[in-house]
Order: C-alpha cells, then structure tokens, then sequence
C-alpha cells in the first residue's frame, strides 16, 4: 500500500536457490535504486534460515539492525527496540540500513478498493537473475537431514504454602543472580 512501483523477481534458474543466492539476487535488485531504508522480516517462510536481510547487509556494505519491535527514523539514522530475552535493546544507526521487523512491529493495514484500483496501474519490473548482473547461480548448499528439536522438559512446580520465597531465593542463589 502506497508503493510507487514494484520489483517481482520470479526466476525459474532460482528455484532451489540457497539463502546467499537469494540474498546476492535481492542485494543486486535494491542497488538498482537510491534508498535510505530496506525492511525485511526476520525470516522467511521457505527456509526459515533467517539469514538473508543480513547476507543483503553485507553484500550492500550498510548496517543491519535486527528483529526490530518498534522503528523509529529521524534526521538520517533509524532507531529500532530489538527485541530480546531479557526485553529490548535500543539499537541506532545512520541510514541506509536493513531492518528486520519481527511480527509485532507493524500493524496490518488492509487495502481500500481505491487503492486496489490504483495499484493496476503502478509499474511492475521484473528483472532475471541475469538481468541483474548475477550469474553464477551455483547451489553450494545442501540440505543433509532435518530434525524434531528437543521439547522443553517441565519445569518445577511450587506450592506456595507460605515458604515459596525461601525456594525462590534457594533457585536464585543456585543460579549465583544473588
């Protein structure tokens, strides 16, 4: 929504494309273009390597800033809450950069018929791998085997009978926190 143009790349040499491959493609789609931002979510819904906005980073030599929970871009640097363990870290950069966004950073917006209209009539490019100068589309990845991980086992359960605080701190001072 509100995009001025488009970029589909949908290549069948790809097919089966590594996430360096993927990445060095997207990498080489962008570098067409001057922008300040490139926003990209944590992971894809293929591989799920979670690798590729950072491979873009790379390859396009800027700053990634990772699993953003909030972005906030003001006067030439983007500023994002990453999302962590413990809660968020601040993160700033100056921009261009690549940010990935984790699921909560955005709320959807759903398009209006106007907007369907207008998006027709919005230029779409799509470029081959070829057409963007990358041809060395090598598969040097394999997938070997694929595994369950390992459930969590049950934690302890407590009953507080009024002495719950004294396993607390006996938990906390195994942990050597106090």
């Amino acid at each position: 929504m509100g995009a001025d143009a488009a970029v589909v790349i949908d290549d069948e040499a790809l097919r089966g494309a590594e996430a360096l491959t993927t990445a060095r493609v997207l990498a080489a789609a962008i570098a067409r273009d001057q922008f300040d931002l490139v926003i990209a979510g944590t992971e894809s819904t293929d591989g799920y390597s979670g690798i590729v906005p950072q491979q873009i980073a790379e390859l396009l030599g800027m700053p990634a800033l990772t699993y953003a929970r909030k972005v906030t871009v003001a006067d030439g640097a983007a500023t994002i809450e990453q999302q962590s363990s413990g809660g968020y870290n601040e993160v700033t950069s100056q921009l261009p950069a690549v940010i990935t966004v984790t699921a909560g950073a955005v709320e959807p917006r759903y398009p209006t018929f106007t907007g369907i209209m207008a998006a027709k009539s919005k230029p779409i490019d799509q470029p081959t791998a070829a057409d963007l100068g990358v041809t060395d589309l090598s598969r040097s990845q394999t997938i070997t085997s694929v595994q369950a991980v390992e459930g969590r086992q049950a934690g302890n359960i407590v009953t507080d009978d009024g002495e719950g605080h004294v396993h607390i701190v006996a938990v906390l001072e195994e942990a050597k926190v106090i």
